[in-house]
């Protein structure tokens, strides 16, 4: 990291976190971090650097993945014949079950003939080799879903310029798709039918993303309501570089040889490596757990630093254990015989403390404390109002103009309704639908 820094005269940060990305895409398929008995955590990531525009994020993005997309086209090169022979097998097979489908058609086969001949297509198709694909930039949901069946469930997303978000947010299919990025970083079964296409099914899907984006581009993903709301932002681990352009070293050291070469055999050998499991904590480091646990716990409520952007607080630790079964896959040649130390613990959660520190300053670029400002516009309208109850549909009359429909208007009733300055029921009214009616707090109605 220093000397990729130094070499590209980039804040350290940026190599940082995006190195933590490239470690996830090394482990991601092969290992879980077991928690407690019902708490398991893949190994994928979310990195995300952010910097303006002529800050070399390219460069960096490209010697962190160099070795990676080495070992992709060499691997792709060995299994090349494997996978036409395959290729060619399930076509051949496909087309002697349509064969046989025809001759019954016309007597001329039996039915079991058919029935054979459509399993061993069947097994065939099951059976095929796709080209070997670590890493994909710019794909729809759909084939993204598509590239991780085939790749045993894991990919990793790596981009210099945040096109993702536009993918995501409906560049291609007009509407907001965000299921594969949300299950594919907790894990979650993934399921998808479409018509006239064969279904997906992944029981653990694990995606890592590796992404470097401009501030703007950070700027305008909490104005989409549905990012912040499914709780994707919550997902990236944020890192806010500081520039170095005006006080760069023209004339930078290159990485020393020596480090390049440690670098790029240290992931081949994490990518070649075969071993796989569940990675355990040892005591020492369950009581760390335990303790940093209780500290992002105490800075969740009302009067905690961390209150304004729970959803990326509340993944905070399982995020930090992830760190810290990364560290240790990367330094133990036998991580799942040995337990995670307390020391590598110790590192993760420092690790975790810098990292709760850059979203912090995300948050405040993305407008993390709009939720907070549009709550308090609100407040202000239903003192205004002056009354002890007030309907959902008259409190959007009032606030006609600031909010664009009912659903803008939700994260600022549910942000009151959190601290106690309101609380929603249902009251019918004749035999009319019953009615969502907003009580106000009397003992709130001259504060915040």
């Amino acid at each position: 990291m220093e000397a990729l820094s130094t070499a590209t005269q980039t804040p350290p940060e940026m190599a940082g976190v995006l190195s933590l990305g490239v470690l996830a895409m090394t482990a991601q398929s092969r290992y879980t971090v077991q928690v407690t008995q019902d708490w398991w955590e893949p190994l994928c990531l979310y990195a995300v650097a952010v910097a303006p525009p002529g800050e070399r994020k390219s460069a960096v993005i490209s010697a962190l993945t160099r070795p990676a997309i080495e070992y992709e086209a060499e691997r792709r090169t060995a299994e090349a014949a494997d996978v036409a022979q395959g290729k060619a097998r399930a076509s051949a097979l496909e087309k002697a079950h349509q064969a046989a489908e025809n001759k019954f058609a016309n007597g001329k086969a039996a039915l079991d003939d058919v029935l054979n001949a459509a399993q061993e297509a069947e097994q065939a198709r099951s059976e095929l080799v796709y080209p070997y694909r670590l890493l994909v930039d710019d794909a729809t949901p759909e084939k993204l879903v598509d590239l991780m069946e085939q790749q045993g469930g894991c990919i990793t997303v790596v981009s210099a310029e945040g096109g993702i978000f536009d993918v995501m947010s409906g560049r291609y299919d007009r509407g907001t798709n965000l299921d594969v990025y949300l299950k594919a970083h907790a894990g979650d079964p993934l399921t998808v039918d479409r018509i006239g296409r064969p279904p997906n099914h992944i029981p653990n899907p694990r995606l890592t993303m590796l992404l470097t984006v401009q501030p703007d581009i950070i700027n305008g993903i909490m104005g989409n309501n549905t990012f912040r709301g499914r709780g994707l932002c919550g997902r990236f681990l944020y890192a806010i570089c500081k520039s170095k352009v005006g006080h760069r070293d023209i004339d930078p050291p290159p990485v020393p040889d020596s480090v390049k070469g440690a670098y790029r055999a240290t992931i081949r050998r994490m990518l070649a490596d075969q071993d796989g499991g569940t990675i355990t904590l040892s005591p020492e480091a369950s009581e760390i757990r335990r303790a940093y646990q209780s500290h992002i716990e105490r800075r969740l409520g009302p009067d905690g630093d961390l209150y304004t952007m729970r959803d990326w607080a509340c993944k905070c630790v399982g995020g930090m254990l992830r760190i810290a079964a990364l560290l240790h896959v990367a330094d133990c040649p036998t991580p799942t015989a040995t337990p995670i130390p307390p020391e590598v613990m110790v590192r993760a959660t420092s690790i975790a403390e810098c990292l709760a520190a850059h979203a912090q300053a995300a948050y405040g670029l993305m407008g993390g404390d709009q939720s907070q400002a549009e709550a308090r516009y609100l407040w202000r309208r239903i003192q205004a109002h002056g009354r002890q109850e007030i309907s959902k549909h008259d409190l959007i009359q009032l606030t006609r103009g600031h909010f664009r429909c009912a659903e803008d208007m939700e994260p600022a009733i549910s942000s009151l309704e959190d601290m106690g300055y309101i609380r929603r029921i249902r009251k019918t009214q004749g035999r009319g639908r019953p009615k969502e009616i907003v009580e106000v707090n009397p003992h709130t109605l001259n504060t915040l």
